[in-house]
């Protein structure tokens, strides 16, 4: 997660939805089964391609898929007053994927500024476009999550796989935050089951993101109270097919 103070519309310090709330309408979400194939995840910052899809990394990632994390900033922008936090979460970002699987994950990092995904939609477009195959699963944050580097790479990753042809998943971060489940019962939602291993590594990857949970002297990005909607036994993934 990041945020940018001028153009966020909610504050993590809130309590946000129950997670009650978003239980009720996703119980009966089907089961997403794991790919046979290779699988992209595209993370706006560094923490949310763990926090959206870390049991699916290490699942697939066990099960001797290819898995490729495409790391879009650095995130340096959480704390503007904060130098050399960039380095920090790159720092952090390996430390969490090195939990979630020892070997079977690629990172690779496009080092766009935080905050500016936008402006940079070409190249990430081409960033994304030349990692793929004809059997790649494509995951990528919700395009209306509301911030705008996660709006941004999520139309950029809608656009691919609507162009390729390919099945995306798109998880949500700050939607669970500050969104309204009635909102959501038309989504074509889908459960992926974390089995022991893979939750138990999630959670684990997830304490290597210190910068954002325990900011000596800052007030937290993803403060405790936020930490059950991405510490499900599943993930929940919005599915659009080709």
């Amino acid at each position: 997660m990041s945020l940018v103070p001028s153009v966020a519309s909610f504050d993590p310090a809130e309590r946000g939805t129950p997670e009650a709330r978003w239980v009720r309408l996703l119980e009966v979400a089907p089961c997403l089964l794991l790919p046979s194939c290779n699988v992209l995840v595209v993370s706006p910052h560094p923490d949310d391609e763990v926090l959206g899809a870390g049991g699916l990394i290490h699942s697939a990632a066990q099960a001797g898929r290819e898995v490729t994390v495409l790391s879009v900033t650095d995130g340096e922008a959480a704390y503007t007053d904060w130098d050399g936090l960039g380095r920090i979460r790159r720092r952090e970002l390996s430390d969490a994927l090195g939990v979630l699987a020892a070997e079977g994950v690629s990172l690779h990092r496009l080092s766009i500024p935080d905050g500016q995904v936008d402006r940079h939609r070409a190249a990430l477009f081409e960033a994304i476009d030349r990692r793929l195959s004809t059997a790649t699963l494509l995951v990528a944050p919700y395009e209306h999550d509301g911030h705008p580097d996660h709006d941004a790479t999520g139309e950029v990753c809608r656009e691919v796989a609507r162009l390729r042809g390919l099945t995306l998943w798109r998880f949500p971060i700050w939607t669970w935050h500050h969104g309204d489940p009635a909102q959501f019962a038309t989504k074509r939602w889908g459960r992926f089951a974390l089995d022991a291993a893979a939750w138990r590594a999630k959670t684990q990857a997830l304490r290597c993101f210190a910068s954002q949970m325990h900011p000596l002297g800052r007030a937290p990005i993803v403060p405790r109270h936020v930490l059950p909607y991405f510490t499900r036994s599943d993930e929940m993934f919005m599915v659009s097919t080709a």
